[in-house]
């Protein structure tokens, strides 16, 4: 079995579940436009936030590149991508002829609304999405909607 795995922010390979099971696997990160883009934060109307402000950015470019060096020390490759992730992802499945694509669930409203279409259009197209939450205390099933 082949498997796309998505990093979204888990950054990490020394103790990431979704290296465990798969060969060959192909890593991925995208950056998304519309986590560093003004959306409405559901705490006030009118109120407008961004996921990735500029101190979590400096700090996300340099993750991006540790994982990828850390890929390339293990013979591995980091793709990476600019865009809808919900349009990147399925293209680059079906291009890559995975069977899987595999990624950490990140808890907040529209990390949810974004995971479940993904969901939907793999399985539209016969890919298996495979998810795990060890990113936080709580599963993101448990948190209200």
């Amino acid at each position: 079995m082949s498997r796309l795995i998505w990093h979204r922010r888990d950054l990490r390979l020394h103790d990431n579940e979704l290296y465990t099971d798969a060969s060959p696997i192909f890593s991925l990160f995208i950056f998304d436009p519309a986590e560093f883009s003004p959306r409405p934060t559901g705490i006030q109307h009118g109120v407008n936030g961004v996921t990735h402000g500029p101190h979590f950015t400096r700090h996300l470019l340099r993750a991006v590149e540790s994982l990828r060096s850390n890929l390339r020390k293990l013979d591995g490759e980091l793709l990476i991508r600019h865009g809808n992730p919900l349009e990147i992802i399925p293209k680059l499945a079906r291009d890559l002829n995975v069977d899987e694509v595999a990624y950490n669930e990140v808890p907040g409203y529209y990390e949810y609304q974004q995971s479940e279409e993904l969901k939907l259009s793999l399985r539209s197209k016969n890919i298996h999405a495979y998810t795990t939450s060890s990113l936080t205390l709580a599963h993101p099933d448990d948190l209200p909607n």
